[in-house]
C-alpha cells in the first residue's frame, strides 16, 4: 500500500491569500456587518450586564451622548457602571455600542470620565472587537486548510472572548483626542487618565500590551497635530 505523501508547498499556496487578508486586518477587513455586530453587541451586553451586576448610570450617559453626537451616528451607545474590587484600568467596549465602565475607574473630573468614555466609544467606531475577531477567522481558516492538507482537520468552537491588537489602543487614543476637542473638553484629560496607568506587567497571554508611557506620548502628539 502506498503512503499519499503530503506537499508542504501546497499548504504554504493555501496559507497565501490568508496572510495576505491578515496583512490589511488592521486597515479595516471585517467578515462583520453593521447589523451582525450590533446583534452580538447585545448578547455580550446582556451577559456582561448579569455577570458584574452592572447598572445604566445617568451621568455617564449623559458624557456618553455629547461625545457620540460627534461620531457617524452608526451606533447607538449605551453606558453602564458596575462595582470593582481591583482597580480597572480600561473600560469594557463592546460592539455595536454598549459600554462598561469600573466603578473605581470614575472620576469626579468630567473631563476624565469624557476621556475614558472617548476612548471606548473609539474601539467601537473603529469596529476594533469585530476587526479582531475576523483576524482570528481568518487563522483559523489558515489552520484548517494547512491541517486538511495534511491529512489531520481539527475544528475548533466559536470564541467571542479577545484580545485587542495593540495598536488598536493608540488608534482609540487618537480617535478619543478628535472626540473630546470636537465635543468641547479638553485633550489633555486623556493624557491625565493615561498617566494614572501602573506600568503593566509581562503577560504572555495578552501580547505586547503598549506602554503607558508609550500611549502618553502618542497622545501628546496627537493632540499638538490636532491644534
Amino acid at each position: 500500500m502506498r503512503t499519499k505523501r503530503t506537499n508542504p508547498m501546497r499548504a504554504i499556496w493555501l496559507l497565501a491569500p490568508v496572510s495576505a487578508a491578515l496583512a490589511q486586518s488592521p486597515n479595516g477587513v471585517n467578515f462583520y456587518s453593521v447589523e451582525k455586530e450590533i446583534e452580538l453587541g447585545k448578547q455580550l451586553a446582556s451577559e456582561t450586564q448579569a455577570s458584574k451586576q452592572a447598572q445604566p448610570d445617568a451621568r455617564l450617559q449623559a458624557i456618553g451622548d455629547r461625545l457620540a453626537a460627534k461620531t457617524d451616528g452608526t451606533y447607538q451607545y449605551q453606558f453602564f457602571i458596575y462595582p470593582t474590587v481591583n482597580l480597572q484600568t480600561e473600560p469594557i467596549a463592546l460592539p455595536g455600542g454598549p459600554v462598561f465602565v469600573g466603578q473605581s475607574m470614575v472620576s469626579a473630573d468630567d473631563a476624565v470620565t469624557a476621556a475614558i468614555l472617548a476612548h471606548a466609544i473609539a474601539h467601537i467606531a473603529l469596529r476594533h472587537y469585530t476587526r479582531e475577531l475576523t483576524r482570528a477567522d481568518l487563522m483559523e481558516i489558515g489552520r484548517k486548510a494547512a491541517a486538511n492538507t495534511m491529512g489531520a482537520v481539527q475544528l475548533a468552537s466559536k470564541n467571542y472572548s479577545v484580545h485587542l491588537n495593540p495598536s488598536f489602543e493608540f488608534d482609540a487614543d487618537k480617535f478619543a483626542v478628535k472626540l473630546l476637542i470636537d465635543a468641547g473638553y479638553d485633550p489633555q484629560a486623556l493624557v491625565r487618565w493615561l498617566e494614572s496607568f501602573p506600568i503593566p506587567k509581562m503577560n504572555l497571554a495578552l501580547g505586547d500590551i503598549p506602554a503607558p508611557s508609550r500611549r502618553v506620548e502618542a497622545a501628546q502628539h496627537a493632540i499638538s497635530a490636532a491644534q
